[in-house]
């Protein structure tokens, strides 16, 4: 496993206790769309960002729960992606309150058949650090899910955005707002150019 994915998601692939990683599991798993190249796989990247969440929580900003509009606003982006994308075969989430229900939703909905896992370094993260984290996942994992926050998940879809001229406009992501990409590797740690990009 790679030292970088390690280091923020220490227990990847195990089953810490609730407190530190916490697990979501639906019935069914999927692969990620090969490339019409003969049989090499391509690895998709779907990020997520949370739904609209209470303005206030006791104990602050990291515990803001998800609003009744923002479990509205997620139950309809987990349709979008169960009709137009695969399901994912690994799913992270910031370990914020809002973050981990945003993924738990889309978890249920999209019946991927994975452990959601989560972490505190993705809170706010910026998105070289978001980077850091995907291009150290497994080659194992094929659809990769990461649900975050602004402003980094967004500067992050906006460095490939802007090589497609449907989305060179690109202004951020909305609560619950999502895009997805392929990339045409087989090796996480050498994404660069996608193939392709999905905005809803």
């Amino acid at each position: 496993m790679p030292s970088a994915w390690r280091q923020v998601l220490p227990s990847y692939g195990q089953r810490a206790d609730a407190t530190r990683v916490r697990t979501a599991q639906s019935v069914r798993g999927t692969r990620a769309r090969r490339s019409g190249r003969g049989s090499r796989p391509v690895r998709r990247l779907t990020l997520v960002r949370h739904g609209h969440a209470e303005a206030r929580a006791e104990g602050g900003d990291f515990y803001r729960a998800l609003s009744a509009q923002g479990r509205s606003e997620t139950t309809r982006t987990a349709a979008a992606l169960s009709a137009r994308l695969p399901a994912p075969d690994s799913m992270l989430a910031s370990e914020a309150l809002r973050t981990h229900e945003t993924a738990q939703l889309l978890s249920e909905h999209l019946k991927s058949g994975t452990v959601i896992k989560t972490s505190k370094a993705l809170y706010h993260a910026s998105s070289s650090t978001l980077l850091d984290v995907i291009q150290g996942a497994p080659n194992s994992v094929q659809h990769l899910l990461l649900v975050g926050h602004n402003p980094g998940l967004s500067e992050l879809a906006l460095r490939w955005a802007r090589r497609f001229e449907g989305h060179a406009d690109f202004g951020g992501f909305a609560t619950a707002g999502w895009c997805s990409m392929t990339f045409d590797t087989e090796d996480w740690r050498v994404i660069s150019s996608p193939l392709d990009a999905v905005f809803g």
